[in-house]
């Protein structure tokens, strides 16, 4: 096994720890907007998960934590999901798209 360094696990960790965060999220939005849930393909959610990730880089943890994410309303998802368009691995969003996405969840009540 190749050796890695300290750098590289701390990387690694951080990428995992953001991923599973942001699936909690998607899992609490599901939960919340129930049946209309169905309406978002894979490929939707797929880029919800890319923005809110790129999000997550940029907010507060505990104001991330304090989202109350089952209470994100579909259209709301739907706006994040059109500030996400075009984006995919290793294409991010803009930064202001990714101001407006925070501002969607920051708004959240």
């Amino acid at each position: 096994m190749p050796e890695v360094s300290q750098k590289e696990v701390g990387r690694r960790l951080f990428h995992v720890h953001r991923e599973k965060r942001v699936e909690l999220a998607i899992k609490k939005m599901k939960a919340g907007i129930g049946s209309e849930w169905k309406k978002y393909s894979t490929d939707q959610i797929r880029i919800l998960g890319h923005i809110l990730q790129c999000t997550w880089n940029v907010i507060d943890q505990k104001a991330w934590e304090s989202i109350p994410f089952e209470r994100v309303k579909g259209e709301d998802v739907d706006k994040m999901i059109r500030l996400g368009e075009g984006v995919e691995p290793r294409r991010n969003p803009t930064p202001e798209n990714v101001e407006e996405i925070k501002g969607i969840l920051l708004a959240v009540k």
